[in-house]
């Protein structure tokens, strides 16, 4: 990949993963704080720590494509 593409990639999930922490900042201001975490809130936290772990992978590989292309 390009460091266009990863950037374009990144933007994707980020688009992604916005509604997502909207939702769930929805989610827990109907909660009681005390309340188990549901069903629901569990999944949407599982779904966000995924994108936000790809963003990590996209981020890792820019820096190590420019740290390539600053080497040679």
């Amino acid at each position: 990949m390009t460091l266009i593409e990863l950037e374009k990639s990144k933007s994707i999930l980020l688009n992604k993963v916005n509604p997502l922490i909207a939702l769930k900042k929805k989610l827990y201001s109907n909660m009681d704080i005390a309340s188990p975490m549901s069903a629901e809130e569990k999944a949407l936290n599982n779904e966000i720590s995924n994108i936000f772990s790809e963003i990590d992978k996209i981020i890792r590989q820019k820096r190590a494509m420019k740290s390539s292309s600053l080497i040679n």
